[in-house]
């Protein structure tokens, strides 16, 4: 049986680096330690070192393996042995670096021939024998682009026998870039038809307009261009590429979003139109402007341009004329590269939504390991949050990471979505980032909401016993973190995350309010799930309470054991401190002592110790010195700190130290589920922590 998957095509421009990237990402929620392998690197510019997709996979998932053991051989290299005759010098070059990249990995994605060169017809048969040599079963990626499904199915059905006439083990096809509109129809077909060859069919991933398309940083440098104004928005992507060269009035029905427009230097009018059309939520967003000729706009012209705070709208100046500009635009050959994350994340979500991955490991029967690394942890979280879908409101809904993450919660079926805050706003700015707002994302403004009333009366016959009226009713509904937590309480969403800009005490104070703790807690808290290199554990409290007293403690003990067992992490809790067992004494190890004996009484069924120390809670070596009889030490999932000082410190020394992915804070002990972020959140950690509260939300 093969150890490890050749990525195969029959010709060029398959997309196989995309299914590339999506095929690595997916493993890694599967197996600890996935390795990447490009036999034969292919350049596409004098003066290149290495293969640009080697070069993006290896920096995305940040792997270690030298760059010249990852892509041994180049085209040039492989032609040359072949003129004289000479395979047995590049097999042993291509063994040679396998070796080294093989090396504690569970599997290895080999990449084959890009079908670029002169050597084409000869390539099918080179990457036989590489799938052969390196124990490797082939995955066909066949490009769908324009062909009926006759001619897939045939495409498919001849590269499936051509690999085994050269005793491939064929594992399957996934086949890759079929236009939207036809993809139901070829799916289908392909499924009945392969089924009947006997052939596995792991799957079609449908066309994106934007993968093969340049980034306006890329057009850029390609065209050597002046920048003007914009610079900050050079990710932006040219969907299509027009010359304006009637009146603006008559330009505006061309335009789409994604547009990139190339137009003489001197055409102010449309210039200026381009500008203009910004402001208004119905025009198209474009995503930049070319001006050709060498000219510019005049100086009045300029300076009204500059005086624009943070226009999102690069402009650039080039040389040549409009026709041969656009004509350069279009022959652009485009190579995704690691920093470009609005096409590595379309990448990794088509081949992730679209692609049978628990077939592909059937067929390789590979092992998923007790360890779970980070990769693994957050592939667990998305599975999860996607197996029962909940709604969860984002109360921050015209925020730029907000929304970026909205888009990707969406494309990966994570959670459906509410945005709090003017409709009119929200479209627009999304539109300016160029985010897709389509189904299972709702927008909802507060105060012109049909509930608003409701929830007014309903807050006010909460809160009346605290001296409320309500007028103070009337005034907190129209805060958008008041009323998405009246959401929650009314059964409208299943769980609440906030704080890109609001802080903590404003999220989480709403929810103290109106939802309250569960039976039995008195206090909410919070945890981190800290994702070490080989296993998660979690940290509480680390984000609220500062100096809890015993009874306090002992709740967070309980309420993160909860959290831990929501996350399928088996809680063995620790209540740390400076002493382990008996050997210290004070009020702060008393306080340790009692709280570990309250959380025992309350619930029996916890394994949990304390005090003790941190290294003798994680390491089998100190636990058998300080307490060998111990059902905890050495063994500890769950970590509680005494206080806040220590676990906060604690939580970022590990991060920053060890490498650590941590996630949250996750707030614990709430009737339903409310989640702070950091005010200086990343869109991945705003994604996360949506897909969290969607777990929690599973099991309220």
């Amino acid at each position: 049986m093969a150890k490890n998957i050749f990525l195969a095509s029959t010709g060029p421009k398959s997309g196989k680096s995309v299914v590339c990237l999506g095929l690595i990402d997916a493993l890694r929620g599967i197996v600890s330690n996935v390795g990447y392998f490009k036999p034969i690197g292919q350049k596409y510019r004098k003066g290149e070192d290495f293969d640009k997709e080697s070069i993006m996979i290896k920096e995305v998932f940040c792997i270690e393996d030298e760059l010249s053991d990852i892509n041994p051989v180049s085209l040039k290299e492989l032609r040359n042995c072949v003129a004289k005759d000479d395979n047995e010098t590049f097999f042993r070059e291509v063994q040679d670096s396998y070796k080294k990249v093989e090396k504690g990995k569970d599997i290895v994605v080999i990449d084959g021939t890009d079908y670029l060169g002169t050597m084409s017809a000869f390539e099918l048969d080179i990457n036989a024998d590489l799938a052969n040599n390196l124990n490797a079963g082939v995955i066909l990626v066949e490009d769908g682009y324009g062909k009926s499904l006759n001619e897939i199915y045939s495409d498919v059905l001849t590269g499936k026998e051509s690999f085994e006439e050269q005793y491939c083990e064929f594992l399957g096809v996934v086949v890759n870039k079929v236009e939207v509109e036809r993809y139901a129809e070829i799916d289908e077909g392909l499924r009945i038809q392969l089924q009947k060859r006997n052939v596995e069919y792991f799957g079609t991933v449908p066309y994106d307009s934007i993968l093969p398309r340049p980034r306006l940083y890329d057009i850029v440098r390609s065209l050597d261009a002046e920048m003007l104004f914009g610079h900050e928005h050079l990710s932006n992507i040219a969907v299509e590429t027009i010359i304006a060269s009637m009146g603006f009035g008559n330009a505006l029905k061309y335009l789409h979003d994604g547009t990139l427009i190339i137009t003489g230097g001197d055409r102010d009018e449309i210039l200026l139109g381009c500008i203009v059309s910004l402001i208004s939520p119905t025009c198209p967003n474009i995503s930049g402007i070319v001006l050709t000729g060498g000219l510019l706009p005049n100086r009045s012209i300029m300076d009204l341009i500059g005086s624009l705070s943070d226009l999102p709208l690069p402009i650039f100046s080039v040389k040549g004329n409009t026709i041969k500009t656009a004509n350069r635009v279009d022959a652009l050959s485009v190579h995704v590269s690691s920093d470009d994350k609005q096409k590595i994340d379309i990448a990794k979500d088509l081949v992730c939504r679209n692609v049978d991955y628990e077939k592909i490991n059937d067929k390789l029967n590979l092992v998923k390991v007790k360890k779970r690394t980070p990769e693994m942890f957050k592939y667990e979280l998305i599975e999860r949050a996607r197996l029962i879908k909940r709604r969860i409101v984002l109360p921050e809904g015209n925020e730029e990471r907000i929304l970026k993450a909205a888009e990707w919660v969406r494309a990966r079926g994570i959670a459906d979505l509410v945005l709090l805050g003017k409709r009119d706003e929200i479209l627009k700015k999304a539109t300016l980032l160029g985010v897709k707002l389509d189904s299972g994302i709702s927008i909802e403004d507060p105060t012109m909401s049909e509930k608003f009333d409701d929830y007014v009366n309903t807050f006010y016959e909460l809160r009346k016993h605290k001296n409320y009226t309500i007028d103070m009713a009337l005034d907190r509904m129209q805060d958008a973190i008041y009323y998405g937590t009246m959401m929650i309480y009314s059964g409208d969403v299943d769980g609440l995350v906030s704080g890109a800009v609001n802080t903590t005490q404003h999220t989480i104070r709403p929810a103290f309010e109106i939802i309250k703790t569960k039976p039995g807690i008195v206090n909410a808290s919070s945890v981190f799930l800290m994702c070490l290199k080989e296993r998660v554990l979690v940290y509480g409290d680390c984000a609220i309470i500062p100096k809890p007293n015993a009874e306090q403690l002992a709740d967070i003990a309980i309420s993160s054991s909860d959290t831990a067992k929501d996350f399928n992490i088996n809680p063995v809790v620790a209540m740390l401190s400076y002493s382990t067992g008996k050997s210290g004494r004070g009020p702060e190890v008393e306080k340790v002592r009692e709280a570990t004996e309250i959380a025992r009484r309350k619930r029996p069924d916890l394994i949990i110790e304390g005090p003790i120390q941190y290294d003798a809670a994680v390491d089998p070596d100190v636990a058998r010195i300080k307490l060998p009889d111990s059902s905890v030490a050495g063994k500890a999932s769950v970590l509680i700190f005494p206080d806040l000082n220590t676990g906060n410190n604690t939580y970022k020394a590990v991060q920053r130290s060890a490498g650590a992915v941590a996630i949250g804070p996750v707030l614990q002990g709430l009737k339903k589920p409310v989640n702070d972020l950091s005010r200086g959140c990343r869109v991945e950690d705003i994604v996360y922590t949506v897909a969290i509260t969607a777990i929690q939300a599973q099991s309220t």
